[in-house]
């Protein structure tokens, strides 16, 4: 018994070929995009996280008092377009920072955080901002009485 051989599909097999590899090669760049925008996307939502728990452990200390210490492991890492740039923390008593920390981005984006219930003045240990320019470090958060009022220091170490 013998099939009969048809070679007619044979001649469109190239052409169905090459349809399909420029098909594949045009949907590379849309999803490698879009790739990128799930990394973009997952790191702002987890920096803002992160700037949230900050202001809020630096709320606990202000309740807490003088000598209540927390330290937080902190990691601003991305590996998508949008990176981390710098982190500044506080500011000098009467500055418009004295209470948020706020997250500077590479596209030029800022994320802010703010610790106002109740409103609690973060500083470094020289009374001023601490800036961190660095994605990953732990951060020191102690509160300590200054000039009669409770502070809460920020040092990264």
């Amino acid at each position: 018994m013998r099939l009969a051989g048809d070679v007619r599909g044979v001649e469109s097999l190239p052409l169905r070929l090459l349809v399909v590899s420029v098909v594949a090669a045009l949907s590379v760049i849309p999803a490698s995009e879009a790739l990128d925008a799930l990394r973009d996307k997952e790191f702002v939502r987890r920096a803002d996280a992160q700037l949230t728990l900050v202001t809020s452990q630096a709320e606990i200390l202000c309740v807490q008092g003088p000598g209540a210490v927390r330290t937080l492991s902190l990691d601003f890492s991305s590996h998508g377009s949008v990176r981390f740039s710098r982190l500044v923390i506080g500011d000098a008593d009467g500055g418009p920072g004295m209470c948020c920390a706020l997250l500077e981005m590479s596209s030029g984006a800022r994320l802010v955080a703010v610790a106002d219930e109740p409103p609690v003045w973060i500083c470094s240990p020289a009374g001023e901002g601490l800036e961190v320019r660095t994605p990953v470090f732990e951060l020191r958060l102690s509160a300590v009485l200054w000039e009669g009022a409770v502070a809460v220091v920020a040092e990264a170490v």
